[in-house]
């Protein structure tokens, strides 16, 4: 006879058989079936008890409930929010993969930033009408598609989830790609051809996307934001989900989506994304074959062309292999409009075109300009030669400009002569004593008011620009505008020694100015009317001629 305090025999079940345990699956799992029978089948309750366990032992390793609490909540307080987080990569057979992990506040669920959708599509559109209908986009290229609900339940949220307040309505996409047309003025509405593109890039969910992120980066900094605003996050970061998919197909759209991914994140702190992100794009093209085998009628080839010289421009590089020897056709001579005339650029090298467009003095500055800039050309296509008399010409073209006066403190001032003024400060003292674009915009500004103020030249070009009513591109003047941003953009990249030390307020409005030139420059260079593709292109090849003899006359080497 057994003791009472004898302990039980354990009894086992009849007929189980022990199995070897499941792989720890996803964070966040679902159960789908088609009868509320299916959810009691063995196979359904074996993965639920699994789930429920692995997530038990893991609470009890990561302690306890208020401590979790506390370790999540300074990881999002340093979570950086403000950049696409991780490069893509792409395999030797040509497969797009990523390493991408979003930081950890966007990996809280989605709700929260599902909220900063609904918040843009809830209110008034004349509140912010940009965004609101960048929201709505959004919401409609990364919809999810429904799943079925039984005919037996007759509620008006999916099934089987509740309906929740923070939900935006999805719209039509093909409505909100025609308001979107409509409403654009990313490229000029006149421009019969740059129209084409535009709809052939809003054709197709992904690029569609990537253009509105772009959007969502110039409204960012039309409203002084130098980070990126919880909408543009959202924007970014459901493209790249988008582009890291494994089915991603790597097509023309797919080219331009990392296009303007890279648009998107031109003058911020992280180069070594970005030129993973650039090294990737280039492999793609290389992969289908180079420049001439992209898109319909050379338009994508282009829109890539005109943006891979800017970002050459800006970040100081020679022009990419695989755009050398490529230019351009005009795309559509239907729509006449002038050319881009500017000091890189004059149709069979007469800028009197300009004439009539802007002040005298405005147009003896633009003369100045493209008599330098060629002169400088010449001079230096010979860099073992002497030649005194165009180095004396150099010199005469930056006294007279040295003793043009400054209109800022004028009862009317002429913005676009002061713009335009101070960019050829930057560019003319650069080419004259064979110094970087960026050293020379860094040093004290001399205003005519002897204000105790202290600014550097590259912060009064930003402020005059901004001054002046850009809504147009300053119309036949759209050619210098180019070239102001250009100087400004590349002026303003951060890799220099100043020359004169350290400025005491020099540094800190940098990554705003940079920012801003840059994205105006890659705007401005797809603004112009794209007839004229092939002036735009050889602009800027004039620019980096400019950029690289400028090294050559300093002994330096790209």
């Amino acid at each position: 006879m057994s003791s009472k305090n004898a302990p039980k025999a354990a009894k086992k079940r009849q007929g189980r058989k022990r199995q070897p345990p499941l792989e720890p699956g996803p964070a966040l799992q679902f159960v789908v079936a088609s009868h509320p029978d299916h959810f009691k089948e063995e196979n359904t309750m074996r993965h639920i008890r699994s789930h429920v366990m692995y997530r038990h032992r893991g609470d009890q390793r990561e302690g306890s409930p208020s401590e979790r609490s506390k370790s999540r909540d300074s990881r999002h307080g340093s979570a950086a929010l403000t950049r696409t987080p991780s490069p893509l990569a792409i395999s030797p057979g040509g497969a797009l993969y990523g390493n991408y992990q979003m930081p950890s506040a966007l990996r809280r669920r989605s709700s929260a930033w599902d909220g900063v959708v609904y918040q843009y599509t809830s209110q008034s559109p004349s509140i912010d009408p940009v965004r609101n209908l960048a929201a709505r986009i959004i919401a409609a290229t990364t919809a999810e598609p429904a799943r079925s609900t039984p005919s037996t339940v007759e509620e008006e949220h999916e099934y089987p989830f509740p309906s929740t307040s923070t939900t935006p309505v999805i719209e039509s996409l093909d409505d909100l790609r025609e308001l979107y047309l409509k409403s654009s003025n990313l490229f000029g509405a006149e421009d019969v051809a740059a129209c084409t593109l535009m709809r052939m890039l809003c054709s197709n969910r992904m690029s569609f996307l990537s253009q509105i992120s772009v959007v969502c980066v110039l409204q960012d900094v039309a409203d002084g934001c130098l980070d990126d605003s919880p909408l543009t996050i959202y924007a970014k970061t459901k493209l790249m989900n988008m582009l890291t998919k494994p089915n991603t197909r790597t097509d023309d759209f797919l080219i331009i989506s990392i296009v303007h991914l890279l648009i998107s994140e031109i003058g911020s702190h992280n180069e070594d994304v970005f030129d993973v992100h650039l090294q990737g794009l280039v492999r793609i093209v290389e992969q289908k074959g180079g420049m001439a085998n992209l898109g319909v009628d050379y338009y994508f080839a282009t829109f890539l062309t005109v943006v891979l010289l800017s970002f050459a421009i800006l970040r100081g590089l020679p022009e990419p292999a695989m755009l050398q020897n490529f230019m351009p056709h005009p795309l559509n001579r239907g729509h006449v409009s002038p050319p881009p005339t500017s000091p890189l650029y004059a149709p069979e090298g007469d800028i009197s075109g300009l004439y009539g467009s802007c002040s005298i003095e405005t147009f003896e500055i633009i003369r100045d300009m493209y008599e330098l800039t060629h002169t400088f050309l010449h001079r230096w296509s010979y860099p073992a030669s002497e030649d005194p008399i165009a180095d004396s010409h150099l010199e005469q073209i930056y006294t007279r400009l040295l003793y043009r006066p400054s209109t800022e403190e004028s009862v009317s001032p002429d913005w676009v002569y002061e713009t335009c003024r101070i960019a050829a400060l930057i560019y003319c003292r650069s080419i004259v004593q064979g110094m970087p674009l960026a050293q020379s915009a860094n040093v004290v500004y001399a205003q005519s008011s002897g204000t105790s103020t202290t600014t550097t030249i590259i912060s009064a070009l930003h402020h005059a620009v901004e001054q002046t009513d850009r809504a147009g591109h300053w119309g036949d003047m759209c050619g210098v505008l180019l070239w102001v941003y250009l100087v400004g953009g590349a002026a303003s990249w951060p890799s220099f020694q100043p020359l004169y030390g350290e400025l005491p307020d020099a540094q800190t409005p940098l990554p705003w100015t940079r920012k801003c030139f840059a994205l105006y420059a890659v705007k401005e260079s797809l603004s112009i009317n794209f007839d004229h593709a092939d002036a735009i292109v050889e602009s800027q090849r004039t620019m980096l001629q400019i950029q690289q003899s400028i090294d050559m006359r300093r002994g330096g080497s790209h």
